[in-house]
């Protein structure tokens, strides 16, 4: 009977590190998507100023490539870790490989817990996850003020002149997690 209750505990053990790991895992993705995000808002100007003036070479390559890395993307990427019980290791928070967006590592704050498993009340979730900024458009024609844009398989048209004309980044680029 003694042997029963402890195979319970030992399996109960095993669902506190299963939650914490899921725990990190969606503080890690969080924190991986704020990052790209702040990333791919720190083009807003850059993307605004060359819609405005109609420079299609500036748009098209500011749809193929962001440029440098946002200085505050870790910052973000922090505060989301946080907000989601957990912390970024030393050097976990990284550009992406080849790719514009970032690559962060989180610990949970709180341990796994303490159980019949000796030790697993020192033992904290890891967990690692990569998002990445990717266009959503390709550049078509200018006609006077009016840029045609393909975006998503669809026309969109662009009147960055007009009073009612408000830059939804999300509307050219996509943030989402990858690997």
């Amino acid at each position: 009977m003694a042997a029963l209750f402890f195979l319970a505990f030992a399996f109960f053990a095993v669902g506190q590190a299963s939650v914490a790991r899921n725990g990190a895992q969606t503080a890690a993705d969080a924190a991986a998507l704020a990052a790209a995000r702040a990333d791919r808002d720190a083009v807003g100007e850059d993307f605004l100023a060359a819609l405005t003036s109609g420079d299609l070479g500036r748009l098209s390559h500011l749809l193929t490539d962001l440029g440098q890395h946002d200085e505050s993307a870790c910052g973000a990427a922090a505060d989301y870790a946080g907000r989601n019980g957990a912390e970024i290791l030393a050097g976990g928070c990284v550009p992406a490989e080849g790719l514009p967006g970032y690559t962060v590592t989180v610990r949970s704050i709180d341990s796994v817990g303490k159980s019949v498993v000796d030790g697993t009340e020192e033992i904290h979730a890891k967990a690692t996850a990569t998002a990445v900024v990717s266009p959503r458009c390709v550049l078509g024609s200018k006609r006077g003020s009016l840029l045609g844009f393909t975006c998503d398989n669809q026309d969109v048209t662009v009147d960055p002149t007009s009073d009612t004309f408000r830059l939804d980044l999300s509307t050219f680029y996509t943030v989402h997690l990858s690997r």
